[in-house]
């Protein structure tokens, strides 16, 4: 069921939003859909110190929902929700 409604928001996703630059937007909105189907994730906010940056996603477990661990594995996580 996860995969599902990932995959249905991922397809949806261009129509209603950008991704670029918008994690957090992105992220919220996925927690959002995910709920409505009766899925529940959780949101991360991570940041990294040198180059200072913060970027937000979703994750089930382990797995990262709407980013890949290439580029989450450069942020802290400092709040899980």
């Amino acid at each position: 069921m996860l995969r599902a409604a990932v995959a249905a928001y991922t397809h949806l996703r261009p129509f209603v939003l950008t991704a670029h630059d918008q994690c957090l937007h992105d992220s919220l909105t996925l927690i959002r859909f995910l709920a409505k189907q009766g899925v529940f994730a959780r949101w991360v906010i991570g940041v990294r110190t040198r180059p200072f940056g913060a970027h937000s996603w979703v994750q089930s477990g382990n797995t990262v929902l709407n980013d890949v661990h290439e580029n989450v594995r450069a942020y802290t996580p400092i709040m899980v929700v």
